[in-house]
């Protein structure tokens, strides 16, 4: 089975698609600043409409001004028992990816009997 050059490519630009972009600080805060000076100038202006120039989603920008809002910050640093439920997650996820490879291959072998 032959795969062409096209599919892969149409593959690789759907998972580039899914994958959540990661914007800077910088950027962000640029944004929120962005909002509020098409604000002052035009106070009928909606965080759909800044979104849409920006070519951001509404929802992360208006997450990115509430959190400028509460904290003078943009980003928050993740404290320890936010880290933890990541961090057991990957190590539960781990041990099933290794036993995953035998249970194949004993599949495999299982049917050629």
């Amino acid at each position: 089975m032959s795969v062409s050059a096209g599919e892969i490519e149409k593959a690789e630009s759907r998972a580039r698609a899914k994958a959540p972009r990661q914007h800077a600080e910088e950027y962000r805060l640029e944004a929120a600043g962005h909002y509020r000076k098409a604000r002052e100038a035009d106070p009928k202006k909606s965080i759909r409409e800044c979104a849409a120039e920006l070519g951001i989603n509404d929802k992360t920008l208006n997450d990115w001004i509430l959190k400028q809002a509460k904290t003078g910050r943009v980003t928050q640093e993740r404290t320890g028992e936010q880290k933890e439920p990541g961090e057991a997650r990957r190590r539960i996820r781990e041990p099933g990816s290794e036993n995953e490879f035998p249970r194949k291959a004993a599949a495999f072998f299982a049917r050629s009997l």
